[in-house]
């Protein structure tokens, strides 16, 4: 599949913040047995709602169903799914009896509040306490061909945190070979879809040099980082 046209010098684009890109922190996704498993009742709402988006932004559809009630699961879904792990916890507020907690997607720019009723919560186990999901600002949509954007932007800026997000240390390694900063001279050309991999295809309009980088879509479509895992220079 040939993906359209042409587009501005990458150099040109806004530079992306220099922010860690998923701080919910600390313990590994939650999980839940089909049935839910084990009383929540305890758990405060905060930490219930960052149990809520790590599900969701993982993929797990039974935890996110367990954490949620039925409306704002199907809130969350319907956005994507999964919803990827850039989100990060940006503040939280109470107001009649509702925790309310907002996150800030870092890498597509959008903005969710999760409501949490703290009676639901000492409830039914204090499953499906969150029960309304706002997208305030929706995130834009994510693709292989932004994201590999993303990284030669990175590069172009010698931006090696964030180059080593969104590639794989062995793709990481290799542009940084190529040169420790990759300058504002790449453009995209073209970018072909196979064999569950987008290839991205840049020219350096400055040397003529050309750049392909393959995206993992299985790992992108999951919420994985490092999703850029392979660059092929010539």
């Amino acid at each position: 599949m040939r993906i359209n046209g042409q587009k501005k010098l990458l150099g040109t684009a806004a530079a992306l913040a220099v922010t860690v890109p998923f701080v919910l922190g600390g313990a590994a996704p939650a999980t839940a047995a089909p049935a839910c498993g084990k009383s929540v009742a305890k758990v405060d709402a905060v930490t219930y709602a960052d149990r809520l988006v790590r599900a969701w932004g993982s993929g797990e559809q039974t935890a996110t169903s367990c954490y949620a009630s039925t409306a704002t699961a199907r809130a969350l879904t319907a956005q994507a799914n999964p919803g990827g792990i850039h989100w990060r916890r940006t503040g939280a507020e109470g107001a009649a009896g509702t925790i309310y907690v907002t996150y800030h997607d870092d890498a597509r720019g959008g903005d969710l509040t999760i409501g949490v009723q703290n009676v639901g919560l000492r409830g039914s186990g204090g499953w499906h306490a969150a029960t309304s999901a706002k997208f305030l600002k929706e995130p834009k949509a994510w693709g292989a061909v932004d994201w590999s954007d993303n990284l030669i932007r990175a590069w172009g800026r010698g931006d090696t945190k964030w180059m080593a997000y969104y590639a794989t240390p062995d793709v990481t390694k290799a542009l940084t070979k190529i040169s420790p900063t990759g300058g504002s001279a790449w453009r995209r050309i073209a970018a072909d879809a196979g064999g569950g991999s987008t290839y991205v295809t840049y020219r350096n309009d400055v040397t003529g040099h050309q750049l392909v980088v393959g995206v993992s879509n299985i790992g992108l479509s999951q919420g994985d980082a490092h999703a850029a895992d392979r660059v092929q220079y010539k």
